[in-house]
């Protein structure tokens, strides 16, 4: 492997793509709208141009997104196949890979397409700090000029409008509208995506999310609200980890919070960290745990007993309010 690590501009990774034959693309284990819509934009205007591409990630994507935006039903959990080189997307480090990582990090060619001002991971890197990683790949498909038609456009604005939570969060600025509006003009189904992200829910997911709020817990005067799920609680709902998503919003929502966190437990006493802060740089919170994300929208993973997880969030959030 080459270790060398260089940063390049968008410019010259649509030049070292378009030398490529083949491409693996590697969304971030527990993938969102961001990751999801950057790989299926990419591997869509890839293939325009020719290119053999394959998507990957190690967590399932669930039924719901497969089945209201086909082509994620081409996302694979296994990998399989030999490319030229291999794109980790939305990823602010090598443990973002999940179960792929020990493959990705030994493997030559690798870039980086990522918008979380993360570490530099592959041999090339393109790393910003925009909205959403699908902004990147917006400006990718102009250099390498792709057409962009209502199938990358609305890829496009899934994980444009998820990041910035529907243009909610402090994130969203300027190029994030002025992105949306060239979107809307080339076709993006942009109820669809509101409508799938934002308002649908399965009875089922609606059954997890009355199990999260009874467990909701308040400290610090109402500062950090906390909530969490169990593996029991997944079973008797009928629901999957593909359904946590968005639930920690109702923590911080609270008027009072500043800090909400969800914990699902992932695996037998591994839990997914979720959190959200209103005015606390929560990243730098989950980075203690090994986790990363956005300033205010950030996530891990920790091991341990239910009970001593909490102890462990409380104490680090505690010392940040």
């Amino acid at each position: 492997m080459n270790s060398t690590k260089s940063k390049l501009t968008i410019q010259q990774a649509a030049q070292l793509l378009a030398e490529k034959h083949s491409v693996a693309l590697f969304a971030h284990t527990n993938p969102d709208g961001d990751a999801l819509g950057a790989c299926l934009a990419l591997r869509l205007a890839l293939e325009k141009s020719g290119k053999k591409v394959g998507v990957f990630c190690d967590s399932p994507i669930g039924d719901k997104l497969t089945a209201n935006f086909a082509e994620l039903a081409s996302v694979q959990t296994d990998f399989g196949g030999k490319f030229d080189i291999m794109v980790a997307v939305d990823c602010g480090d090598l443990n973002r890979v999940g179960q792929f990582g020990a493959m990705y990090g030994k493997f030559a060619e690798t870039l980086t397409l990522d918008h979380h001002g993360g570490e530099y991971f592959s041999r090339y890197n393109v790393v910003t700090n925009y909205a959403s990683t699908c902004q990147i790949i917006y400006e990718l498909l102009d250099a390498m000029g792709v057409e962009q038609d209502e199938r990358i456009a609305t890829y496009l604005y899934m994980g444009l409008c998820t990041d910035t939570g529907n243009f909610s969060h402090s994130n969203t600025d300027k190029p994030s509208f002025l992105m949306a509006a060239r979107l809307c003009e080339l076709g993006a189904d942009m109820q669809k995506v509101n409508r799938v992200f934002f308002k649908d829910t399965t009875l089922a997911e609606t059954k997890l999310l009355g199990r999260a709020l009874s467990h909701l817990r308040s400290y610090f005067d109402g500062q950090l609200v906390l909530m969490y799920i169990t593996r029991l609680d997944f079973a008797e709902s009928g629901a999957d980890m593909g359904d946590t998503s968005g639930i920690v919003q109702h923590a911080v929502n609270v008027d009072s919070a500043r800090v909400g966190v969800m914990l699902a437990e992932y695996a037998p006493n591994v839990y997914k960290v979720s959190m959200r802060g209103k005015d606390v740089c929560v990243r730098d919170i989950c980075a203690q745990f090994g986790g990363g994300g956005h300033q205010l929208a950030a996530g891990c993973m920790i091991s341990g007993f239910l009970e001593d997880v909490i102890e462990k969030i409380v104490r680090c959030v505690g010392f940040e309010l």
